[in-house]
């Protein structure tokens, strides 16, 4: 089985860079594969101590096939630096697996990514492997067909990538411009606005790749590929990540088995996308508790405010 090259970013988080390459060192595979780590180049505010110490950890012997650096002398903000330097290794590789620094891998991480990646190549209808996935509710081993990508350790072709440079993906905003019921199904029925996410792009508040790429995903009814159990843990949210939070809400347990069976048959999973939306409409019940916390903390203001919302609906 042919090995990917694999795509790591890291900027000024050193340990968090060490423990994930440490996991994909981990992987029986990685000896077998080349592996690229970009890290952009400072900002403005940049911890240049922390930033220094990312690239020294860059520059350790890790045992792979080969180790290549690509060292940013100008900071080129993290959604073009990851687009860009997507864009610049597959003008020699035909699939690639992306990694970001925050997360651990599982130990039969590559066997799965790079499984799905020799299987589907062929299939454009085939755009994304994930290797994250949702906490799911009676599935076993194996995958799943989805709809929806997760940018916490995935993989894609060179060719589908040209699709997303080439027709501007990466640069516009087609979803506000889709109907009502198209964006919503975008937006997962609404319960994650990742359409949201490229608009604060558009006004320059934040910088994210991963809704541009699930934009062309969503545009060309392009299909991805998720693990039934995830062979991912994102370790990020403890406040130091640009788009994290210190809350992680998306806890699910780590695979520890090999994923090696791959559906033969191009079409959702009902049952994996039925796990899906409960994991999404349970995530939007925490976050709404959270936000009401204060109104239930006892029963009297919990009354109030029930009360409240039922005034709400009948005016």
């Amino acid at each position: 089985m042919e090995n990917s090259t694999i795509l790591c970013f890291g900027f000024d988080r050193p340990m968090h860079l060490e423990r994930m390459l440490k996991s994909l060192e981990e992987n029986k595979e990685s000896v077998d594969s080349d592996v690229y780590i970009c890290i952009d180049g400072p900002a403005e505010g940049t911890d240049k101590v922390m930033h220094a110490k990312t690239v020294e950890v860059a520059k350790n012997n890790w045992n792979f096939k080969s180790k290549n650096l690509i060292l940013r002398k100008e900071n080129l903000d993290c959604r073009t630096n990851i687009i860009n330097t997507i864009t610049e290794l597959f003008e020699t590789n035909d699939r690639l697996i992306i990694l970001e620094d925050d997360l651990v891998l599982g130990t039969n991480f590559l066997s799965y990514m790079n499984g799905a990646l020799n299987k589907y190549i062929n299939d454009t209808s085939m755009w994304c492997i994930n290797a994250y996935t949702y906490p799911q509710l009676n599935l076993k081993g194996g995958s799943s067909i989805s709809k929806y990508i997760s940018p916490w350790g995935w993989g894609t072709w060179s060719d589908r990538w040209e699709v997303f440079i080439n027709e501007d993906y990466d640069k516009k905003n087609f979803i506000s411009s889709l109907s009502e019921s198209e964006r919503k199904e975008f937006n997962v029925e609404n319960l994650y606005d990742w359409e949201d996410i490229i608009v604060k792009n558009e006004m320059g508040k934040i910088s994210a790749w991963d809704a541009y790429w699930y934009q062309a995903v969503f545009m060309n009814k392009g299909l991805t590929l998720y693990p039934n159990k995830s062979h991912v843990r994102n370790e990020g949210f403890d406040g130091t990540g640009m788009h994290c939070s210190s809350i992680n809400d998306w806890v699910t347990p780590m695979n520890k088995s090999i994923t090696s069976r791959y559906p033969n048959k191009l079409e959702l999973n009902k049952l994996f996308m039925f796990n899906t939306l409960t994991f999404y409409r349970y995530y939007q019940l925490k976050r709404y508790l959270r936000f009401h916390k204060s109104k239930f903390s006892s029963f009297k203001n919990f009354n109030k405010f029930v009360r409240k919302k039922a005034k709400d609906l009948v005016s």
